[in-house]
């Protein structure tokens, strides 16, 4: 027997896009229990009419007075859902058709599993660069996971997934479907977080075993929809990245317990990210930044091979100077 299913959509400012997320969910080969459309203070507000009478569940609007973030809006969410288990949809995504069916039989017939990701399919005018480095960082996961084979389309993984997230973690391990009990026990999205999926992929995989869906039923549109600079949004992410491996490595702020062997991970995954951003800001025309998070890369990881950062850094602040110079 499937479990029930509550589906939750945080939406701002995306009317059209957010029907088109809402009509995916109600063609749904297994409907849910219910649909909660998060409404984080669009302008104007989500009509709790224009969702009345289309389809046979309810569908409930809850609103943020003032926009608090995705992360947020899953949370609240979350804590009004009534399944036993939650899905999640981005308002400017879709679910295919067999979604919900799929991700409440994994669950059903995998009682000692409390997450199961779900495998990505992207479409959209720009999809074909979404695709390519989603498939990259699939097989780069996929290459260190070490995960179980259990059917063709079908992998469950230990703890040890921990490792391959701190290299990447790919689309499909931020679209996920959860039993509410263990959403409670894992914890709620970190709002603080930019990278608040990734923070929260982890801190499942922390949790205990999980599987992959590998067939794409979860569609990630891709179609220049944010409103974010690229360097603005690089920089934002490199400085997410660090953040979440400091707490996550220390055991929540001191809340968890972490095997030494995770706590090594974690320390040597936030020194290459403290040194990618060094990378970035020397890079950027940062020199002393760069210095400065080359520094913390160094404290958290001694590593020779990234001992000649420092020259590269001090012959391009030459190059600046005599190219200013000969401008002068």
């Amino acid at each position: 027997m499937n479990l029930s299913i509550s589906v939750i959509i945080p939406t701002h400012n995306r009317p059209e896009l957010l029907r088109e997320a809402v009509d995916s969910v109600l063609a749904q080969t297994l409907l849910p229990l219910e649909i909660l459309i998060v409404d984080d203070a669009s302008s104007p507000p989500v009509n709790a009419a224009d969702f009345a009478g289309l389809g046979e569940i309810p569908i409930r609007v809850l609103r943020h007075p003032k926009p608090l973030g995705g992360a947020a809006a899953k949370n609240t969410g979350a804590h009004a859902a009534q399944g036993e288990a939650l899905a999640f949809l981005d308002d400017d995504d879709l679910y295919a058709p067999g979604y919900l069916e799929r991700a409440t039989a994994l669950l059903s017939n995998h009682p000692e599993v409390d997450v199961s990701f779900m495998a990505v399919e992207w479409f959209g005018p720009y999809s074909s660069g979404g695709a390519q480095n989603y498939e990259h960082a699939m097989r780069r996961l996929l290459g260190h996971a070490h995960g179980q084979q259990i059917k063709l389309d079908l992998l469950a993984f230990s703890p040890a997934l921990v490792d391959a997230l701190l290299l990447t973690v790919p689309m499909a391990f931020q679209r996920s479907v959860v039993r509410a009990s263990a959403f409670k026990r894992i914890g709620d999205y970190t709002e603080h977080c930019i990278l608040w999926d990734c923070d929260w992929a982890l801190r499942a995989a922390l949790d205990g075993p999980t599987l992959l869906n590998q067939t794409p039923l979860y569609r990630q549109r891709a179609a220049g929809q944010e409103f974010f600079s690229q360097a603005e949004t690089t920089l934002k992410h490199l400085h997410s990245s660090i953040e979440i491996r400091e707490r996550l490595g220390t055991g929540f702020n001191g809340d968890v317990t972490l095997h030494p062997h995770l706590r090594a991970a974690f320390r040597r995954s936030s020194a290459l990210a403290y040194f990618n951003l060094a990378y970035y800001l020397q890079a950027h025309g940062q020199p002393r930044a760069a210095l400065h998070a080359w520094l913390g890369s160094q404290r958290r990881s001694p590593n020779l091979r990234r001992c000649k950062f420092p020259l590269r850094v001090a012959m391009g602040a030459f190059k600046q100077l005599a190219v200013a110079r000969n401008t002068d």
